[in-house]
């Protein structure tokens, strides 16, 4: 099952030119700051700072940040009082306060609809605890796309669009076309700018991959439709600057997780490395239906953890508050509910992102290798992922020992990262890193930085926890 809560959003997507210095750290997505007086001639030329685009590690950043800043989202993050809501986010300070304090840097708007004061108040209140913020915007042509805009666009919280959720093939097209006029409009200085589409999870049928749409009286693509082509005709039609997809996978009782979440992310990686972009994932935070359930803290790590091990860029979180019903989906559970409190998956997601927030710098500057896999699934013998995927050794790392180690090989401008995950929502692990001669670095765990040297390297984890190893 996955959402079926659809907001018909514009789609676009647009390009951007926004730079940062490697060494320096950067800005906001601006250009590199360079030096006003060229040497003389007997001067020692200066050698120019590194400049990091998009496509250098193959990740987006939201335009409020630099490049070392993951994207780290919640979906239906700030609803005003309506339905059975009987508190407004948007309007309350401490919903944003709260969001930052919790690691989440980007809201996504999903029912934000109140026009333009509940935008501005929004707006505003974004930019006074330094998040991005992702509009929703209604369908229109180039002028009405400027007029509705024009308002916001030049806040420093604006980041982009939410444009469309679970489009099918049919919409592609006009996804793109709808792009292009956006382009059209946007001031030439408002760059960096996302428009965000999201597909389908690999569970969805032919019909809604295609049509959107499913049922006896919707027909079936001439042909069949695969998952793959779908993925693929997304890419080769609307160009987007990120991939992003769901996969909800906790189901029935605790320890249950669908067995077909790595072969989703599979093709997604896969594509994604292809088109030179990243991809982000969305991580279940609530329950929707009769089969599924609310994540506990070692499925939200897990979840969050073998995203980050299997080389995704952005963490996307559904959902930041709880939805309002609708059809057969009755929701529960997510950060906070609809009066206005904090959840106990609102402290699950703050310590995943303490874990983010302490090694993000490493991992948007590295490039996924590969995975080595140590031990078993949760759901037993299925892998899921591509055979080119899967590595033995990687760098310095020669052999992981643990029963059920799942550890993400990159390389950082020449450096060997390791990002390791406990496969397992049930128990924690014991691993051992040992490597072909005597190394030095630093792990990373619960947002510590801890050195060490040595040839073996042995960690502790909890149950879904991540730990980054950086060698040099």
């Amino acid at each position: 099952m996955f959402k079926k809560l659809f907001v018909l959003l514009i789609s676009a997507t647009l390009a951007a030119t926004a730079f940062a210095g490697c060494q320096t750290g950067g800005g906001g997505g601006g250009s590199t700051p360079s030096s006003s007086t060229p040497p003389s001639s007997s001067q020692q030329p200066v050698p120019s700072t590194p400049k990091v685009a998009y496509d250098t590690y193959q990740s987006f950043w939201m335009r409020q940040f630099n490049y070392k800043v993951m994207p780290v989202t919640a979906f239906n993050a700030i609803p005003h009082n309506y339905a059975d809501y009987t508190h407004n986010y948007m309007l309350d300070e401490n919903t944003y306060a709260a969001y930052a304090e919790a690691g989440v840097n980007t809201l996504m708007a999903l029912y934000e609809s109140t026009g333009i004061s509940g935008f501005s108040t929004a707006l505003d209140y974004c930019s006074k605890y330094g998040l991005a913020y992702l509009f929703p915007f209604s369908d229109g042509d180039a002028a009405s796309i400027e007029k509705q805009l024009a308002r916001f666009v030049y806040s420093d919280a604006f980041a982009g669009i939410m444009q469309y959720d679970e489009p099918g093939r049919v919409s592609f097209e006009a996804i793109k076309n709808t792009a292009d006029a956006v382009n059209s409009v946007m001031p030439d200085d408002v760059t960096g700018i996302l428009t965000h589409v999201n597909l389908f999870p690999n569970y969805a049928s032919q019909k809604q991959l295609y049509y959107r749409a499913s049922g006896p009286d919707v027909p079936k693509p001439e042909g069949g439709y695969t998952y793959e082509q779908y993925v693929s005709d997304y890419l080769s039609i609307v160009k987007p600057r990120i991939l992003s997809y769901d996969y909800y996978p906790c189901f029935g009782d605790r320890g249950n997780l669908s067995n077909t979440y790595f072969d989703n992310m599979a093709v997604i990686r896969s594509a994604a490395a292809g088109a030179g972009i990243p991809f982000w994932v969305y991580i279940q935070t609530c329950k929707f239906s009769d089969t599924t359930r609310i994540p506990d803290e070692a499925d939200i790590l897990w979840q969050v953890n073998t995203a980050l091990s299997y080389g995704a860029k952005g963490i996307q979180y559904f959902t930041g508050v709880c939805p309002v019903d609708g059809g057969t989906e009755a929701f529960s559970g997510s950060m906070f509910d609809k009066a206005g409190n904090r959840t106990e998956i609102y402290n699950y997601v703050k310590r995943a992102n303490t874990q983010i927030k302490a090694v993000d710098e490493v991992l948007m500057c590295s490039l996924s290798k590969g995975v080595i896999l140590t031990g078993g699934m949760p759901w037993g013998d299925h892998i899921g992922m591509y055979e080119e995927d899967i590595l033995t050794s990687y760098g310095a790392l020669a052999l992981v020992e643990g029963a059920h180690i799942f550890t993400g090989c990159f390389d950082s401008d020449g450096r060997d990262v390791y990002y390791l995950t406990d496969n397992s929502t049930l128990e924690g692990d014991a691993a051992t890193l040992n490597f072909s001669s005597a190394v030095s670095g630093y792990y990373v765990k619960n947002g510590n930085k801890t050195v060490f040297e040595g040839q073996k390297l042995t960690l502790e984890f909890d149950a879904g926890e991540g730990i980054l190893v950086v060698l040099g």
